[in-house]
């Protein structure tokens, strides 16, 4: 059986979380959709695009506003939040995006690994990344998706202290989805771009595709996806609405 390639793989998976075509995905189109089974009861709106067409996820009673007032527009003009939030007369409580969606598999640019990354394994190490957590924000470590009750966690380690963390997790997909953390003191000097660069080969080794969501605005990150051969295929916005 022929391997499909990676694109298409993304583009499929993306195409069953919203209830659409795969073939919806491949061409100049912007498509509203009522939620889908792996959305259903999420009081938000959730889009998607690959820069060729966008599909709009909406609770059934925002199909028909939002349908119209999509007609005749660029996949990009949907990711304009203060467009988005006119059109939904304020009932937004939280933006989340534009977020950068990228994908990497055995083609990747990894660099060889760093003796200083370790696999998380002891009370010791629970006794650093305790103290890596309380130096962050709970917004950021609920981002970062670090579960330690789940393997595998790689550590940073710089005299003795944890200055960066990543784990991954699994989706339904069964691409591995990597999540990162840095000390807010030692963040934009390397550190990050280790761990993810050594989750994203061990994950590689296993014959995963590996998955790198960041928000856009997030600019070393997204650097450090790039640099590592991660390959933009979409980008996402969701907005929870206020009722």
């Amino acid at each position: 059986m022929v391997q499909k390639n990676m694109t298409y793989r993304v583009y499929a998976n993306w195409a069953e979380f919203l209830g659409c075509d795969y073939s919806e995905l491949l061409v100049p189109n912007v498509k509203v959709l009522q939620h889908s089974k792996s959305l259903d009861g999420y009081n938000g709106i959730y889009a998607f695009s690959n820069e060729i067409s966008c599909i709009i996820s909406t609770p059934p009673k925002y199909v028909s506003v939002l349908g119209k007032a999509v007609m005749n527009l660029r996949s990009d003009a949907v990711f304009d939040t203060e467009w988005l939030g006119q059109l939904l007369n304020g009932k937004r409580t939280k933006i989340i995006g534009p977020a950068f969606q990228g994908y990497v598999e055995g083609d990747s640019l990894l660099q060889a690994g760093s003796l200083s990354v370790i696999e998380y394994k002891s009370e010791h190490h629970r006794t650093l990344m305790e103290e890596l957590r309380e130096s962050c924000s709970e917004i950021e470590w609920q981002h970062s998706s670090i579960d330690e009750q789940k393997s595998p966690i790689l550590l940073q380690i710089l005299n003795g202290k944890v200055v960066a963390a990543g784990s991954w997790r699994r989706g339904e997909s069964g691409f591995l989805s990597v999540g990162i953390i840095t000390h807010p003191a030692h963040r934009g000097k390397g550190y990050a771009k280790k761990v993810v660069n050594a989750l994203t080969q061990r994950g590689l080794i296993s014959g995963a595709t590996m998955h790198y969501q960041t928000l856009e605005s997030n600019t070393p990150s997204i650097a450090i996806a790039k640099a590592l051969g991660y390959k933009r295929l979409g980008r996402t916005i969701a907005i929870r609405l206020s009722e």
